[in-house]
């Protein structure tokens, strides 16, 4: 766990947490289930679907709290989960580089796409190897995310330590 000291990041501790204890949760009950889920059982595919699209939201909730704390704009409206996206994944001039890269916009476009199936579905439409894809990238995205909030934690930092020292 990445430790903040800028407050607008330092809140985002507890958010970090909920999604690895969510995400480690999800993996424990995949380890125990996998067969069930590639087999088509609806209970472990809603189960897993269900971890995706909570670990998604958490991640949405920090770019939710970036885009209130730093840049004192959040997206509202229909099209809200995919304008905090392109936000995040644009610099703000005099404030703070771009959060995201291209590769993990794509991955967050991806799980956001897959999080909307799940929540306006009702599972209907899951599919195992579509949950399975899901769940790997998910795997892969998350600890690039959070490698990605530290690191603009630490550019502002240094911008605001430059800052003071010009001062």
């Amino acid at each position: 766990m990445a430790s903040f000291s800028l407050p607008a990041f330092a809140r985002l501790t507890p958010k970090i947490r909920r999604a690895e204890r969510e995400l480690a949760q999800m993996e424990a009950f995949y380890n125990k289930h996998a067969a069930e889920m590639a087999a088509n059982d609806w209970g472990a595919m809603s189960a897993i679907s269900a971890g995706i699209h909570n670990v998604y939201n958490g991640i949405e909730d920090i770019l939710l709290s970036l885009a209130r704390d730093i840049d004192d704009d959040v997206p509202t409206g229909p099209s809200a989960h995919q304008d905090v996206l392109d936000q995040m994944a644009s610099e703000v001039s005099g404030t703070r580089p771009a959060l995201v890269d291209q590769d993990l916009y794509e991955a967050l476009t991806e799980l956001k796409g897959f999080r909307h199936l799940v929540r306006h579905r009702y599972g209907f439409d899951l599919k195992p190897d579509k949950v399975a894809e899901n769940l790997e990238l998910l795997r892969r995205v998350f600890p690039t995310f959070i490698a990605a909030v530290t690191t603009l934690e630490a550019a502002m930092r240094e911008s605001t330590e430059d800052d003071t020292l010009k001062s």
